[in-house]
């Protein structure tokens, strides 16, 4: 039986799935930010027994009714830049032409993963390709035990659209365990993601490679969210990189994401 109160009170649970694990915690109100741990689970990655995996802490549907907002490690899809499609006349045009670049840049089949963008006609965009599979496990998991699948999107896309107002010229990375991905900006604009495995070496190196990769000019600021670089602390200035920390406010405006602001079902048709 639904539980009326959780919802009216703002609960919502929260799943986080890595190649490390999934984890699962539950906001039990909108106006608090602390959180329920409900499960954890190493080394297990979201494959088509995710709704059993879960069972543990969502079996009896005892959360049912509640909005579950699904984040993804930046390892678990791809993250790329579209080009503004020539002569794109409708969205179906675009989709088509996101699932050409995708081909292109991987030479996987389009078909075999989600792809999912926010088309610009006059600017580069960013789209994600998630494997088909686990796009279908996590939908199927919310709808067996009761839950309302509102989002699902990659770390380095909530974490974009919550402090992409406070970078100016700076680039964004997000660190997640010994992974780095870059948001690379250029006149204020999103111009390119990269992600790279960071060396025990200076950041300093990673960041000029995905300068050069991307044909970008090297940024003179660095802001960075998620996990600690080992062995950095922060403020730091490595060969004129100014790199600092950056934190989510904690009050969320609404609305004005860049691109991708949900990722999971669609309404039926």
């Amino acid at each position: 039986m639904l539980n009326l109160l959780p919802v009216l009170a703002g609960a919502r649970l929260h799943l986080g799935i890595g190649r490390a694990g999934l984890t699962l915690v539950l906001r039990p109100n909108g106006w608090r930010r602390g959180a329920v741990p409900l499960l954890e689970l190493p080394a297990v990655e979201a494959g088509p027994d995710l709704s059993a995996r879960l069972a543990t802490a969502l079996g009896g549907k005892r959360y049912a009714g509640l909005p579950l907002a699904v984040a993804l490690a930046d390892e678990c899809v791809r993250l790329f830049m579209v080009p503004p499609p020539r002569n794109a006349v409708s969205l179906q045009d675009v989709r088509a032409s996101t699932a050409m670049r995708f081909h292109t840049l991987y030479g996987d089949d389009p078909s075999a993963w989600r792809i999912d963008c926010a088309p610009a006609a006059d600017r580069p965009f960013l789209a994600c390709a998630m494997p088909a599979v686990m796009a279908s496990a996590v939908q199927a998991a919310a709808r067996d035990h009761g839950l309302r699948l509102v989002s699902m999107a990659p770390t380095f896309v909530l974490a974009w659209n919550r402090l992409y107002r406070r970078l100016g010229s700076a680039w964004l990375g997000v660190m997640q365990g010994g992974q780095i991905t870059f948001g690379c900006t250029a006149e204020g604009d999103l111009a390119a993601v990269h992600r790279a495995p960071l060396p025990g070496g200076r950041l300093i190196d990673a960041v000029r490679a995905a300068a050069l990769r991307q044909g970008l000019d090297e940024p003179s600021e660095l802001k960075l969210f998620g996990g600690p670089v080992p062995g950095l602390v922060l403020p730091a200035i490595q060969d004129g990189l100014q790199i600092t920390r950056i934190d989510p406010p904690r009050r969320r405006r609404p609305g004005g994401e860049l691109f991708l602001p949900m990722i999971g079902e669609r309404p039926a048709r």
